[in-house]
Parts: C-alpha cells; sequence; structure tokens
C-alpha cells in the first residue's frame, strides 16, 4: 500500500525559529545595552533588542526579556547576556540566567566559555564565575551538559545541580537539591522580583516538588542540611564549598547569583533521584 505523498510531508521534523529579538519587560537598578557601534545606554521596558546588543546588570540589579517564541530569560546581578541572532544559541559570558524555554519552542542551547547546555521545554538555571565556577540547575525537564568540543552529555534532569570548575575535564554528576526552598529562596525562579513563570512551566515545577517531597516521606530522599554556599560568605572559603550551616541568619549572606538553598539529599554522596 502507498501512502499518499502528503503523509510523508506531514511527518517531517518541525524546524524552530531562530531568535530574532526579544523584548525587555523587566529592568531593575542598573541595566545597560551595549552595543558594537555605540556607548552603553541605559536599557528601557518594553523595548525590543537585536542580536547584535547585549544585557549587563549591575549590582543589586536584575532583567528580564521574553523572546517572540515565548522563551523568558532572567538576569541576576553583575551578568552579561547576549544572543546569536539568526540562531537558537545564547551567550552568558558571567553571572547567572534563568531561561525557560517552552516545549513548543524547539529548545535554545547556551553557552559559556567551558560548557554549554541543550534546552528543550525546560527551566534551568546557570551560573558562570570565570575561573571560579559553574552552577547549573533544572528546575523541570532535563537539559544535557557538554564540555566545550566534546560530544557525550552528561543528563541533568529536573531537581538536580551540577557545580563544577570551569577548567574541569569532565563534568561531575549531578546531586540533587531542594526545589521547594530554592524557589522559595531565590530572586530568579521565586515571584518576588518578577512576575510569575508560565502556567505550564509552575505546573512542572510543582510536579518536581511534589516527586521530592514522596521521596522524602518514601526514604529514597534524605535530607542532609548541607548547604552550597554563593557569593557573600563570610568564612573567606571557596564559594562551591559544601558545609554544614552553623547559623540559620547566615543564609541571609547567600545571595543570588548563588543559589541560596540547601541540597537535601543525597547524603554520602551518592546521588539518588525522586
Amino acid at each position: 500500500m502507498k501512502f499518499p505523498a502528503l503523509l510523508l510531508l506531514l511527518a517531517a521534523p518541525a524546524i524552530a525559529a531562530p531568535l530574532q529579538s526579544a523584548k525587555i519587560t523587566q529592568a531593575v537598578n542598573e541595566v545597560s545595552i551595549y552595543t558594537k557601534s555605540r556607548s552603553p545606554r541605559p536599557a528601557n521596558i518594553g523595548e525590543t533588542i537585536g542580536g547584535s546588543n547585549s544585557v549587563r546588570t549591575g549590582r543589586e540589579s536584575r532583567a528580564e526579556l521574553v523572546f517572540t517564541d515565548e522563551t523568558v530569560t532572567r538576569l541576576g546581578q553583575n551578568s552579561v547576556f547576549r544572543f546569536r541572532n539568526g540562531t537558537r544559541d545564547v551567550e552568558l559570558e558571567q553571572g547567572s540566567v534563568l531561561l525557560q524555554v517552552p516545549k513548543s519552542a524547539g529548545g535554545a542551547t547556551i553557552r559559556t566559555a567551558t560548557v554549554t547546555a541543550a534546552i528543550t521545554g525546560t527551566t534551568s538555571m546557570f551560573e558562570y564565575n570565570p575561573g571560579h565556577w559553574v552552577k547549573l540547575l533544572t528546575l523541570e525537564g532535563t537539559q544535557k551538559l557538554y564540555l566545550n568540543g566534546q560530544k557525550n552529555p552528561v543528563l541533568v534532569p529536573a531537581g538536580q545541580m551540577i557545580v563544577m570548575r570551569p577548567d574541569a575535564r569532565s563534568i561531575p554528576q549531578p546531586v540533587t537539591i531542594d526545589i521547594a526552598k530554592l524557589v522559595a529562596t531565590s530572586a530568579l525562579a521565586g515571584d518576588k522580583v518578577f512576575g510569575p513563570l508560565s502556567q505550564d512551566s509552575k505546573n512542572e515545577i510543582a510536579r518536581t516538588v511534589a516527586n521530592q517531597r514522596q521521596g522524602k516521606r518514601d526514604g529514597r530522599l534524605l535530607p542532609t542540611r548541607q548547604v552550597v554556599s554563593g557569593p557573600g560568605v563570610r568564612d573567606g572559603r571557596s564559594q562551591t564549598d559544601v558545609r554544614q550551616p552553623t547559623d540559620r541568619s547566615e543564609d541571609s549572606s547567600i545571595r543570588e547569583p548563588g543559589f541560596p538553598f540547601e541540597p537535601g539529599f543525597p547524603t554520602g554522596g551518592q546521588t539518588t533521584g525522586p
């Protein structure tokens, strides 16, 4: 039996439209637009920027951009971000970013100087501090993380995070972190600075939280009370130290763009998923 030609054409895979422009929907404190030919200028809410521009945030500053396909990008303080016009690639030169790619958008790729993450229908957070650390976290969905120039990825599913040095020669296995605590304390993932994420993303994140809570009830996830510290710690140690908290008030010094959470599970370095 011969199938109609029309059916064969409909079965062909769709090609995602490239990222052409983004609208600035939030600009808190010092947010600047940089171009190749002009001096930096303050960003204006509602303006549209193209791929030749980069967005930079200062201290205690935040920004949100929404692309035409509804991909949302939220920038933390001291961040430099740009996207490659005509592609679905975004670049994080330094700082922190939350990227929420709708499942209908066809995915995106976020690049730093050392690692690349492939994102499809995922809400993820990234932090890149050149010479010090890379942090990558998945709130919902699954992302693939590659060392630049290599082909074999490490999967980072919902509720898990990787912390590594930028000059690492291999990617460590992810650890499971408390997504409910992250959303409650993070400027990028929460609703206190920006508006809520899309309803689809919120539903998927809620499913991740529910799975983790069930995992704790079942004994599959064991709280460790360990803290992955971020910028602002006062003990002078590396910001990627994992340590026991000595004073709960210390949490106020763990400021975004670090991820202020307790990666409660697992213990003993054994990765346990929900």
